[in-house]
């Protein structure tokens, strides 16, 4: 399994390929290695988890907007989802990031009395 297999995997978020590259390469690791060979360390797999979770705390919304149709009283809504553990991922970057030193563990830390989880509300015109 290479890096960018073994990476993609082990989240549910829905990345393209180039951003799971990008932390890689980051943490220095070849995206095409094998992710349980010798070249790729168990920092450099921790890290690459916390940057995961990072990019999606910084560059990801916490929510997404639902499809919602509606039709003589009858309504009908797709796909709203909302991370509610989005404070506990945030926690596991973190101790990850202090177990390392690193230093996007000041970035993160420095964020989370910023970062809140607002609820999204559909209104309807009547």
């Amino acid at each position: 399994m290479t890096v960018l297999e073994w990476l993609s995997s082990k989240t549910r978020y829905t990345f393209d390929d180039d951003t799971f590259k990008s932390i890689a390469l980051d943490r220095g690791c070849d995206p095409d290695d094998d992710a349980y060979g010798g070249n790729v360390t168990q920092k450099q797999k921790d890290l690459m988890i916390a940057d995961t979770i990072f990019e999606a705390v910084m560059l990801s919304p916490s929510s997404t907007p639902s499809l919602s149709q509606s039709h003589n009283g009858y309504q009908k809504t797709i796909g709203s989802e909302t991370d509610v553990f989005q404070s506990r991922k945030i926690d596991y970057a973190l101790a990850i990031y202090k177990k390392y030193d690193d230093e996007k563990y000041e970035i993160l830390n420095g964020t989370i009395d910023r970062i809140k989880i607002v609820a999204i509300e559909d209104v309807m015109e009547v």
